[in-house]
């Protein structure tokens, strides 16, 4: 073998391990965060339909409901892909979860709705809605790299 052959294979070796490591502490993170932040939401679901009210998105009945098991779909989903459990499924839940979440802060946004995002309940103090869409943009990010694995 060539050195120059050598010197491509260890190039290529070294990025593969890098988008393994890369691909794994994106892993942890999503799955922490919707572990988390379902953990937070559950305890109060009445909090938690009183922060989906203020989207003005859904009639009351559907947020009381969407706020009884969204967080246990969060927390289930965020210990699956923390774990690797049904990778698959885990991953596409937090990409559509994600992706509905962003539109419904950017619809907030638009409207010039003052909300809270409701994401951690009240675990963290009121970020808006422009912060929270920022780190959505970078959880999907994530999230596109976690699919990269799959081409």
């Amino acid at each position: 073998m060539e050195s120059g052959q050598v010197t491509t294979l260890t190039r290529d070796s070294a990025r593969s391990s890098y988008a393994r490591i890369g691909r794994f502490l994106a892993r942890l993170v999503l799955g922490a965060l919707f572990a988390s932040a379902g953990a937070l939401k559950i305890y109060d679901p009445g909090a938690f339909a009183i922060e989906l009210e203020r989207y003005q998105l859904v009639p009351w009945k559907i947020g009381v409901v969407t706020a009884n098991y969204l967080p246990w779909l969060e927390l289930l989903t965020g210990i699956c892909l923390f774990l690797k459990w049904f990778e698959r499924g885990a991953l596409l839940l937090v990409t559509l979860l994600l992706g509905i979440f962003t539109l419904a802060l950017a619809s907030a946004l638009v409207r010039g709705l003052n909300i809270d995002c409701g994401c951690f309940g009240h675990a963290l103090v009121s970020t808006g809605t422009v912060i929270p869409i920022l780190r959505n943009v970078v959880l999907l990010l994530l999230a596109g790299m976690l699919w990269t694995k799959y081409r």
